[in-house]
């Protein structure tokens, strides 16, 4: 989910893609390979319980509310929210990220490219990300940083979380490692989602995609479900539910050795319908991301 040209817009050029669309029951015997958690050392963990309010969460956590230099994401022409840390609630241990219409559009001003730009945004919502001044903990062998970028370098990155469901909703959950951006997922409507590696080339930036449909009796707005990449020097592995869905080779795309922070966020795109979001007690429109947790593994040495 790239969205500024300092991030990789994947709007902004043309797209290699690659298609797989995949009905997980009938996934091949080698789809089916499990992850081996006993290969993983746990490095970091937030599950979110620990906290009186979003208040607590914000002075205490190693997490901000809003993306580093705009309230919305200016480089993707799609996006049409504005991120703000009252958007984000904490309910029953679970972290929501919840996006709601604006009752009047917000006239968004930004510069991009050196030009000064005005976006019309019809929506709010919410955002994590980790803090630029989130520490390292060599004891636990994350030593390495880069300029811009703060988390862990290589890794096993999981979340588990609940789809908020609605047409047009797009939450997400990526990680951005210098020109790298590895998306664990992104989601569509209530049964779909995707997987994507963005990296640059000699020409435009260019994607890895993979879209996935579930079957009719599994809505991913109706349950939890765990979405993990294992990212390495050697290749980048998806998993649903530590089911292996497809592995990109290194020598497929650049996974530059760089440290990758971390990002959650329930975006809204510009053509999305409200008439099947889900409705409050109010019986106003809302989608939520709900996260139990977000955690980090190291590969155990000498396995």
């Amino acid at each position: 989910m790239l969205h500024t040209r300092s991030m990789f817009a994947k709007y902004f050029s043309s797209v290699a893609c690659l298609l797989l669309g995949l009905l997980l029951p009938t996934l091949p015997a080698e789809a089916q390979r499990r992850l081996r958690y006993a290969d993983w050392q746990l490095v970091f963990e937030d599950d979110f319980d620990t906290y009186r309010d979003v208040a607590d969460m914000a002075a205490r956590s190693p997490w901000q509310f809003t993306p580093d230099n705009y309230r919305t994401l200016v480089g993707n022409q799609y996006e049409d929210q504005y991120y703000d840390q009252r958007n984000a609630t904490l309910r029953d241990g679970n972290l929501y990220l919840t996006a709601r219409p604006l009752a009047e559009p917000l006239a968004y001003n930004f510069t991009l490219d050196g030009r000064d730009t005005t976006k019309l945004l019809h929506y709010e919502s919410a955002w994590i990300t980790l803090k630029p001044d989130f520490p390292t903990n060599p004891a636990l062998g994350d030593t390495a940083r880069w300029e811009g970028n703060r988390g862990f370098q290589y890794g096993l990155f999981e979340i588990r979380c609940r789809f908020g469901g609605g047409a047009g909703t797009w939450p997400a959950f990526w990680l951005t490692s210098g020109p790298t951006e590895i998306d664990v997922f992104e989601g569509d409507d209530n049964r779909k989602f995707s997987n994507n590696l963005h990296y640059p080339s000699k020409g435009p930036f260019q994607r890895q995609q993979a879209e996935y449909e579930m079957p009719s009796s599994n809505d991913l707005a109706a349950d939890f479900h765990i979405f993990s990449v294992v990212w390495s020097a050697q290749e980048v592995t998806y998993y649903l539910d530590r089911k292996r869905l497809r592995t990109v080779p290194a020598s497929h795309i650049p996974t530059y050795p760089a440290p990758a922070n971390i990002i959650a966020n329930q975006a809204v795109v510009s053509y999305a319908d409200l008439a099947n979001w889900p409705l409050d007690a109010a019986g106003n429109r809302y989608s939520s991301l709900i996260i139990d947790y977000i955690k980090v593994y190291k590969f155990r040495p000498g396995r």
